[in-house]
C-alpha cells in the first residue's frame, strides 16, 4: 500500500511492480527431503539478513502436501529473539485478496453479482458518478483495478505521515464520492487503486450491517481457522507483533485503517497465511470454496502490456498461473504467491518495509519449480564513519513544505521528507547517498572546513538544491 501518489512529491517514493517469469512445470519439488529444502532456502535468505535489507523474516513454503516455515533475523535492535512462524506481521495490500473473496462470497451467498453497480450499495446521500450514465461502475471494477477511480481520493490529507490512513474515515470517503467525476468509463484501464479496493471492502461490510473487521472474521478468517488473522488484535497477538522498521533498519509505525480497511488493513502470520493460500490450491467444499473459485478466476485481462490479468484482488502472473500479491505499510513488507498447477505456494512476510524481498519470495518459487536459483549478491557500500555522517545531520528545505530531516542511527545515514517515511541512505562516496527504494541520489555540500549547509537531489534527470535551515 503506499500512503500517496507519489508522483505528485519531489521524492517519488514508487513501489515498483514486478515482473514474474515463467516458471518450468516439469519438476516439482514435492519430493524434495525437509531438510534440503530448508537448506536452499536458507541460502536464498541468508543475504537479505547479512546485507541488514531486513531486520526480521518469516517464510512458509507449501509444496505438495508438505510444510516448511523458517524464521531469519531478530525482531528489533533490542530484542534478538528470531521471528517465526507465529509472528504476526501487517500484511498490507495482501488485504486486496481477501477483499475480493469477500466478493466472490457474496456473489456465492446471493447478496450481489460481480455486476451490481457500487450506486447500489452507497448509503443514501451518497453518490458515485459514472463518466456517462450507461456505464456506472461495478463491484467487479473495484476488484480489479479497472473502475477509473484514482489511486487515493483527493481529500487524502493525513494529520500523521507515520499512521496515514488513520483518520480517513466514512465522512470523508463520502465527501469525496460526492465530488469526483470520473474521467474514463470503467473498464478502459487498469490503474491500481487503493481507494477502490477500500471502497469496496466498505460498501460489502456495509451492506451485511457489518465492520469490515466482523466480515472478514465471518466469511473467511473463522472458516478457514485463521485465529491469528484481523485487525485490532487482541492482547496476546499483540506481543507477538514484530515491531516495525523502515528501509535500512530504523524504527517504524503501524497503520490503522479506517474507512479504506479493505485496501490494507489485515495483520496475520505465516502460519494463517499458509492455511490461506491452501485455502486457494485446494478449495473447500461449500461456499467458501465456491467463492475461492470465482476469486481465482480471471476476470479481467491486461490491456496495456504493463499490466496484469486480474482475478478477484489477485495479481495474475505472465505464465498465466501464478496468482500474486505484495503489500506494503510503514514498518512491513508481504509477498505471497500460489500455483496450483505446481502445487506450491510461498509466503513471505518481514518487518521492514522494502520491497526488496518480492524477489526472494520469486526466486523461492522458481526453485520449487526446479529452477537452479542463487543466492542473491547485494552491492558493497564504502564505508563513512559515523562522525563524519553527523555532519550532514539536520534540515533541509527543498521547497516549501518539503524539508529532509536527515539523522544518524548508529552506522546508518537516515533521510525522511516532509510526509513521507524515513528511509535509509547509503554511500558511493563520503558526499554521495543513494536510495535503494527508489533512483534517486543526495549529494551533501561541504565546504572546505567540512561543513555542510546543503544537499542536491538528482531524480528523473532533474537537479535540485535543498539549503540547511537547521
Amino acid at each position: 500500500m503506499n500512503p500517496g501518489n507519489a508522483t505528485s512529491r519531489p521524492l517519488a517514493i514508487v513501489f515498483a511492480s514486478l515482473a514474474f517469469a515463467a516458471v518450468s512445470s516439469g519438476s516439482l519439488a514435492a519430493a524434495e527431503p525437509a531438510k534440503q529444502l530448508a537448506k536452499q532456502i536458507d541460502q536464498l535468505a541468508q543475504p537479505y539478513i547479512d546485507s541488514e535489507t531486513v531486520v526480521g523474516m518469516s517464510i512458509g513454503v507449501l509444496y505438495g502436501d508438505k510444510t516448511l516455515v523458517r524464521g531469519y533475523g531478530k525482531l528489533s535492535q533490542d530484542d534478538p529473539r528470531k521471528p517465526d512462524g507465529k509472528t504476526i506481521y501487517e500484511i498490507g495490500s495482501i488485504t486486496k485478496t481477501f477483499t475480493g473473496l469477500l466478493l466472490a462470497d457474496a456473489v456465492a451467498k446471493g447478496d450481489v453479482s460481480l455486476t451490481t453497480p457500487v450506486q447500489d450499495l452507497l448509503p443514501d446521500g451518497v453518490s458515485l458518478k459514472a463518466y456517462d450514465d450507461e456505464s456506472p461502475i461495478e463491484l467487479v471494477h473495484l476488484a480489479t483495478h479497472a473502475s477509473g477511480l484514482p489511486r487515493l481520493p483527493g481529500n487524502f490529507a493525513p494529520a500523521d505521515g507515520n499512521n496515514p490512513y488513520a483518520d480517513y474515515d466514512d465522512q470523508r470517503l463520502a465527501d469525496f464520492l460526492r465530488s469526483y467525476q470520473p474521467t474514463k468509463n470503467p473498464g478502459e484501464a487498469i490503474a491500481y487503486s487503493n481507494l477502490g479496493a477500500g471502497l469496496l471492502g466498505n460498501v460489502l461490510a456495509a451492506h451485511e450491517k457489518e465492520t469490515y473487521e466482523s466480515l472478514l472474521a465471518a466469511r473467511i478468517t473463522k472458516p478457514l481457522g485463521m485465529h491469528d488473522t484481523g485487525i485490532a488484535l487482541k492482547e496476546e497477538l499483540k506481543n507477538r507483533l514484530a515491531p516495525p522498521h523502515v528501509d535500512g533498519g530504523a524504527p517504524g509505525h503501524t497503520w490503522n485503517i479506517d474507512a479504506l480497511a479493505g485496501a490494507g488493513a489485515i495483520r496475520s502470520d505465516v502460519n494463517d497465511m499458509l492455511k490461506y493460500a491452501r485455502a486457494y490450491l485446494h478449495p473447500p467444499k461449500g461456499r467458501l470454496g465456491e467463492a475461492i473459485e470465482t476469486a481465482w478466476k480471471i476476470h479481467q485481462q491486461p490491456i496495456e502490456a504493463k499490466d496484469f490479468a486480474m482475478g478477484l484482488g489477485w495479481h495474475v502472473a505472465r505464465d498465466g498461473e501464478t496468482r500474486w500479491h505484495t503489500g506494503q505499510t510503514g514498518g512491513y513488507h508481504s509477498s505471497i504467491y500460489i500455483n496450483r498447477k505446481l502445487n506450491v505456494a510461498v509466503v513471505v512476510l518481514t518487518n521492514t518495509a522494502t520491497s526488496e524481498t518480492d524477489a526472494l519470495a520469486e526466486q523461492i518459487v522458481r526453485m520449487l519449480a526446479g529452477v537452479n536459483e542463487k543466492p542473491r549478491e547485494f552491492a558493497q557500500y564504502v564505508k563513512v564513519s559515523p562522525e563524519n555522517m553527523q555532519r550532514y545531520a539536520g534540515k533541509f528545505q527543498l521547497a516549501p513544505g518539503a524539508v529532509f530531516t536527515v539523522s544518524v542511527e548508529g552506522d546508518k545515514l537516515m533521510v525522511g521528507l516532509s510526509g513521507q517515511p524515513t528511509f535509509r541512505v547509503y554511500p558511493h562516496s563520503d558526499t554521495e547517498w543513494k536510495y535503494t527504494v527508489v533512483e534517486a541520489t543526495l549529494t551533501f555540500q561541504v565546504d572546505d572546513e567540512g561543513k555542510c549547509d546543503a544537499v542536491e537531489l538528482f531524480q528523473n534527470g532533474v537537479r535540485q538544491m535543498a539549503k540547511r535551515i537547521e
